[in-house]
């Protein structure tokens, strides 16, 4: 017989070996955070924290066609790759505590090791076939894998065929239904520039060298995070940041305004507490309105944020719910007959819930029932939240206790606004499979059930089954598998843990921004510029 140990055959068997990596979201509950998030907070990614790197890859890639006539993407890249790397040398040399840096790493280490008077940059920045020894494997730069996705969808960069059908990346001209375009931002950039400076930095990269004796003067000019406030290039950031989502949507019923409204509310919001900036807590009162009254609706932008925290909330509870139950598992010392293994586990959860209900429920009551024994404290769902513990050293049924305890207090505390939440997610187009409204619905279907069987069946369908048909639908034909377990004629092995993690909603990248436009400052206090946002 075959044996599979960590994916690979202690046995000869037909067939390739399989590798077992970590992998993200095992049960794949998250796509739906991402998707209100993306839908909330369009042109900004978690990975497009500087808000100056949007003007100057304007002002490189024109600049580029000013510079040269080649035009092929080959040579742009090389062109875009020595220009980033030349400016995380210059940040790294000069403002090493600002982070979101691109190929900053790769520039400490030259920083640490060059004994030269000048950085190779066409050795750290070129691809020449070679995936060893380059700031940045992937071939248009940290621009091409991580600026350009959220700059096209600013309308300020295109992906364009050249004469030679080769594809090229330009920028974008004035338009009437835009506020902003890439050729405006392009020219606020260079006007900032000194025609010395620019003979300079071109050098540069056509000689692939950058001089130490420059540094000092180059960074008076490519310092990502200092933008004059009194500047064009400023007042064209705030511009493009309070623009409809899509700047060339035309048709005005399709036009949202979604990443303006969460600024201004975040902004707000942080008035209303002393002039403190803190997004977490605008998500968690987003989540407290909820969709508002018949009376006093919510926006729409505060209802998005309400279904991105409630979805939060429902997956992090699944996602230490299968934390326990592969902790669980790792402590038997062989493989387990699943349908045993699972009446035993669920009963311990059973009793732990009724115990923390002060034996006031019981194994065989309904959920029905247990939902009011539930407590009724104002945000008790955070209280629980912070209650999980999915540490190395936890307990794995009260990690599963606590994680059942927020899913019915998410349903009792939410149920009410299931089906127009439901209603809300599709017309946004970001319902996705594994969704909160699905998932709590599930609930309501099964409040009839005792509270025993509703764990064991919701551990059996909502855990075991969904990670597997996760796990084989992101190995898809390849060779690398994420699963957690393997289940063989009803004997199930242990694998991996996978501790519940939370999403990061662009929030952080927002705070930067906002801190390079001197909107906050570093602690999170409102600065008087924040002014200028609420009146555009």
């Amino acid at each position: 017989m075959a044996v599979l140990q960590k994916g690979k055959s202690l046995y000869p068997f037909w067939g390739s070996s399989v590798t077992l990596i970590t992998g993200l979201d095992p049960l794949g509950l998250q796509v739906t955070s991402e998707a209100a998030y993306s839908e909330m907070l369009s042109g900004i990614t978690n990975l497009t924290n500087r808000i100056r790197y949007y003007g100057f890859y304007c002002w490189l890639i024109d600049f580029y066609f000013k510079k040269e006539k080649k035009g092929n993407s080959t040579e742009q890249y090389r062109f875009i790759r020595r220009a980033e790397l030349m400016i995380a040398i210059l940040m790294q040399s000069e403002r090493k505590e600002v982070q979101q840096i691109t190929g900053s790493n790769y520039a400490s280490n030259l920083l640490n090791d060059t004994t030269s008077n000048y950085f190779d940059l066409a050795k750290g920045a070129d691809k020449d076939g070679s995936e060893e020894n380059v700031y940045w494997k992937y071939p248009s730069g940290a621009f091409g894998q991580y600026y350009y996705g959220a700059m096209q969808i600013l309308s300020i960069v295109i992906a364009a065929e050249n004469p030679e059908g080769d594809v090229v990346f330009s920028i974008s001209q004035p338009h009437p239904r835009q506020k902003v375009s890439g050729k405006q931002l392009a020219d606020a950039f260079d006007n900032t520039l000194t025609s010395p400076i620019k003979e300079l930095f071109y050098n540069n990269i056509k000689k692939g060298k950058l001089f130490k004796k420059d540094i000092s003067e180059l960074i008076k000019y490519f310092a990502i995070e200092a933008i004059n406030p009194k500047s064009e290039e400023w007042n064209l950031y705030v511009q493009m940041l309070m623009d409809k989502d899509e700047p060339s949507q035309e048709v005005e019923e399709l036009m949202t305004f979604h990443r303006r409204d969460t600024i201004i509310s975040l902004l707000n919001f942080a008035i209303q507490n002393k002039k403190n900036y803190n997004w977490y807590d605008f998500l968690l009162e987003s989540y407290k309105i909820k969709l508002g009254s018949s009376s006093n609706p919510a926006d729409e932008t505060s209802k998005g944020w309400y279904c991105y925290q409630l979805n939060e909330y429902w997956q992090y509870a699944c996602g230490a719910i299968l934390w326990a139950f592969l902790q669980q598992l790792n402590l038997s010392v062989q493989d387990q007959y699943l349908p045993e293994f699972l009446k035993s586990f669920a009963g311990k959860i059973t009793n732990d819930i009724c115990a923390f209900l002060k034996h006031s429920a019981e194994k065989t009551s309904p959920v029905a029932q247990i939902l009011p024994l539930l407590p009724a404290k104002d945000e008790e769902e955070e209280a629980i939240y912070d209650e999980i513990d999915t540490s190395p050293s936890a307990k794995p049924v009260s990690a599963a206790r606590n994680g059942f305890i927020l899913l019915f207090v998410l349903y009792r505390n939410n149920k009410d606004q299931l089906h127009p939440l439901k209603e809300f997610m599709s017309r946004k187009q970001i319902i996705r499979d594994g969704n909160v409204a699905d998932g709590l619905l599930s609930i309501h279907n099964e409040e009839n059930e005792s509270l025993e069987e509703f764990v064991a069946q919701f551990i059996l369908q909502k855990v075991i089954n969904r990670h597997q048909m996760v796990a084989l639908r992101k190995m898809g034909s390849g060779f690398q598998a994420t699963h957690k377990f393997l289940i063989e004629e009803q004997y199930i092995r242990f694998i991996d843990t996978f501790p519940p993690r939370n999403t990061s909603p662009r929030m952080n990248a927002l705070k930067n921004i906002l801190n390079d436009l001197q909107i906050i400052d570093k602690e999170g206090s409102l600065l008087p510029l924040h002014q200028k946002l609420l009146t555009v």
